[in-house]
């Protein structure tokens, strides 16, 4: 058998190394025939293997390793599960700018023992609006119960507490901080599901009128930040997880303290 600058085809031309190594594996002895992919290439000479390899097991050795991959990196996710927040405070419609609600996370993390951010720690966002694109974010990780507090000027939180989404105060708050606080208490109608079956009715704000509010006005800890909206209105959301957490946030809101299990009494918003 020639060299692959002997090699002419019939057309004319001289064929490349690579195709002349194609040809050469076609010509392979007999012996080769019913043999795994991996014996043959055991048994190939040394020069010969890289390029057998190449064409016969490359994609398949990759994609073996491709499949490991994944199936590890699920495994990881399953045994070792993401850590849920501790705390997640949402800021709506620019009741607090996004460089002090960056401070607030990082003095409330630290007032409370507890990381910065979504892996088990504590998370201040204030990018959410009532717009149809924002509105769509706040629902998605109320649905994930993944928000605890929700902070909104009158009119926005009013909306807020009309869709369902927070719990009354009495319900949300301990009986010591419900009672010390209950002249900070704003009240909103809430959603009415009565109608649950009927697809074209709407219940927002139809519901039953009760506490669902806190009023920050003059309040100590929220007054420290220059962009705090003056006439905020703190809620609890409907299905936090991190209700004592968030009854805390409420203490240092108010105070500028952690507070305890029952809270500290809360300065009277001014008249």
């Amino acid at each position: 058998m020639g060299t692959a600058s002997d090699r002419t085809p019939r057309g004319g031309g001289v064929i490349d190394d690579r195709q002349a190594e194609a040809i050469d594996a076609l010509g392979e002895p007999i012996a080769y025939q019913g043999r795994s992919r991996w014996r043959i290439l055991a048994a190939l000479p040394a020069d010969r293997r890289w390029a057998y390899f190449r064409d016969q097991l490359l994609a398949r050795v990759a994609t073996v390793l491709a499949v490991v991959c994944v199936i590890a990196f699920l495994a990881c996710r399953i045994l070792t599960p993401q850590a849920m927040p501790r705390l997640t405070v949402a800021i709506v419609d620019d009741a607090l700018g996004s460089q002090d609600a960056a401070v607030l996370q990082t003095q409330v993390a630290d007032a409370l023992d507890l990381p910065e951010g979504r892996d088990g720690g504590v998370q201040v966002d204030a990018d959410f609006r009532l717009d149809d694109a924002g509105l769509s974010k706040l629902q998605t990780m109320l649905a994930a119960d993944e928000i605890d507090v929700i902070v909104a000027e009158p009119d926005a939180f009013a909306r807020l507490a009309g869709y369902g989404y927070l719990r009354p105060l009495d319900e949300a708050l301990d009986a010591g901080r419900a009672d010390s606080l209950r002249n900070r208490f704003i009240d909103a109608a809430g959603f009415d599901d009565s109608e649950a079956t009927d697809i074209d009715y709407d219940g927002s704000g139809k519901g039953d009128v009760a506490a669902y509010g806190l009023d920050l006005t003059d309040a100590d800890g929220w007054d420290a930040y220059d962009s705090a909206a003056s006439d905020a209105v703190l809620g609890l959301a409907q299905d936090s997880r991190n209700t004592d957490t968030a009854r805390r946030l409420v203490d240092l809101l108010l105070n500028g303290t952690a507070g305890g299990t029952t809270g500290a009494t809360a300065t009277d918003p001014a008249e």
